[in-house]
């Protein structure tokens, strides 16, 4: 196996584990919990994995297949006001944004298994995105689901400190 389909095979087995990580972080809390921010300004568990489903869908996914596959549209550009103000829905459920980001793998995870070494490694510099090829896409899409990552088990450390202080203040 070459050094590059060894990197590729560790890059996508990390992903998978981080969008495993993902659902056992953001699975089991009520609601409430769920749509929870400490303040205005960040984000609840929720809003992280909803915009992390977005951005596979409407970014990574069309951005791996017009690197990988001949003749694939470029995707457009994307907007997180967008997304925030006129796409996120609160009322999706959890367990449906979960499946549908581990739908969303799968079919990158086709894409991947389809590439040679010089199909990863091949150079798109023909759109708007700039120069890029499959492996940078993959460590992209990993970085950012790290960074969702953090967001929520941030929360989730959030939410059990303010449980705590619940319970002190209500004991005293």
């Amino acid at each position: 196996m070459s050094l590059t389909a060894e990197y590729r095979t560790q890059l996508i087995a990390r992903l998978r584990a981080t969008t495993a990580d993902l659902a056992w972080a953001a699975r089991d809390l009520p609601g409430e919990q769920l749509l929870w921010t400490p303040n205005a300004d960040e984000w609840s568990i929720h809003e992280h994995v909803a915009h992390l489903v977005d951005m596979e869908e409407r970014v990574y996914l069309p951005l791996l297949r017009w690197a990988a596959i001949p003749d694939m549209l470029e995707p457009a550009d994307y907007s997180r006001r967008v997304w925030r103000d006129e796409r996120y829905d609160a009322r999706v459920s959890m367990s449906d944004l979960l499946e549908q980001l581990n739908r969303l793998r799968d079919e990158e995870f086709d894409v991947f298994r389809e590439l040679d070494d010089n199909a990863w490694l091949h150079l798109r510099d023909d759109g708007h995105w700039g120069p890029l090829n499959c492996q940078w896409i993959a460590e992209v899409i990993y970085r950012h689901a790290l960074d969702h990552l953090q967001g929520v088990m941030g929360l989730r450390g959030d939410l059990h400190l303010a449980a705590l202080d619940r319970s002190v203040a209500g004991g005293v």
